[in-house]
């Protein structure tokens, strides 16, 4: 009787290989920096703009420490809005004031799976209000559709579509907004020196 050879799925090695290779200059990165005695860290700070909270801005910046020296070696600007007017600077409003000030531990999705919210994403977590009002279900995130696509155009406001001119996609239920564009880009800049999902060596900072 004939043996019968039992093939490994190429499939799965061909999977394994895409990841190990998307993670290596993390990973290469990360071991360099340990080896070297260098700490490395990101701050996205939101800088709200009480004039106008859909002009917020939204900074990325990564700092390497070195023998107690810190230099900033990155910094990267965009748009950004929160809240749900120009004037929602009240971040004890449920569902229209804007993020609450203070330090968040965010974790990176790729393709978060939402009702609302989809594709790349930035969740924050929950943050309580200076009057102890709790906000909750708090992320960074754009308008578009599973998969990072923008949904076909129809009449009204489409969450799984970024509008903008035509209608102020800027504005949120408190979240921080961005463009699809400009998110992708904060989406790239962390991939380039820290882990998917949360890294402890990158924090979120809401000041006044």
């Amino acid at each position: 009787m004939r043996a019968v050879r039992t093939l490994a799925p190429r499939f799965s090695l061909t999977v394994v290989a895409v990841v190990l290779l998307a993670l290596l200059p993390v990973l290469t990165s990360s071991h360099a920096d340990a080896a070297a005695g260098v700490r490395r860290y990101a701050v996205i700070t939101f800088d709200k703009f009480h004039d106008n909270t859909l002009r917020s801005q939204l900074i990325w910046r990564v700092f390497v420490v070195k023998d107690g020296v810190r230099t900033k070696v990155v910094e990267q600007r965009w748009r950004a809005g929160s809240g749900r007017t120009r004037h929602s600077t009240n971040s004890c409003a449920l569902n229209r004031g804007w993020l609450p000030n203070g330090w968040y531990s965010p974790k990176l999705y790729s393709d978060y799976p939402g009702s609302k919210i989809r594709g790349r994403a930035i969740y924050l977590g929950n943050k309580r209000c200076p009057d102890g009002t709790l906000r909750t279900d708090l992320f960074i995130h754009t308008e578009q559709g599973a998969g990072n696509v923008q949904c076909a155009d129809a009449p009204g406001d489409q969450v799984c579509r970024w509008e903008y001119p035509q209608i102020n996609d800027y504005q949120s239920l408190g979240c921080v907004k961005l463009s699809p564009g400009d998110l992708h880009e904060l989406y790239d800049a962390w991939l380039r020196f820290f882990h998917a999902g949360y890294d402890s060596r990158v924090r979120v900072h809401v000041i006044p």
